[in-house]
């Protein structure tokens, strides 16, 4: 094992401990709401930079499997992740609660599987394909990103 998986698991259990802060915190306080919004936004955000930029090409360079196989799998979701965030930066500031826990559980459906998946597959894998010179050099890289 290389840290590939455990740096990127550390990154979604920040990410989510950030969401679920933020809708516990909606109804009762919408500014602290929307900032913690903007940094799980921007963090999710990233997050998926690292894996689109750095790990997928890694994955499909090793495999050979481009434009198939799990990353693109992982790719379309990226774009309904995507899509989630940006309809909740619509609504916020707003009290549009309803709809704003709406777009919530489905970007919670939708991390939760996506998350699974990385974590059991697609990290795991890398970690036993790289070696441990490659897998620091992508952490740094991700890192500096």
């Amino acid at each position: 094992m290389h840290g590939i998986s455990e740096f990127m698991a550390a990154d979604h259990d920040r990410l989510d401990s950030i969401l679920a802060n933020f809708i516990d915190t909606l109804k009762a306080d919408m500014n602290s709401a929307g900032a913690m919004f903007n940094e799980f936004n921007e963090g999710l955000r990233r997050h998926i930079e690292w894996e689109e930029e750095i790990l997928f090409p890694v994955f499909e360079e090793k495999t050979g499997m481009r434009d198939m196989g799990p990353v693109s799998i992982m790719r379309m979701e990226h774009d309904h992740i995507r899509n989630c965030l940006q309809q909740i930066s619509l609504l916020l500031p707003g009290d549009d609660f309803e709809e704003i826990e709406k777009h919530h559980g489905t970007l919670f459906e939708i991390l939760s599987a996506h998350n699974s998946k990385e974590e059991n597959v697609l990290y795991p894998w890398i970690d036993r394909e790289t070696s441990r010179e490659e897998a620091e050099e992508l952490i740094r890289r991700m890192k500096n990103s």
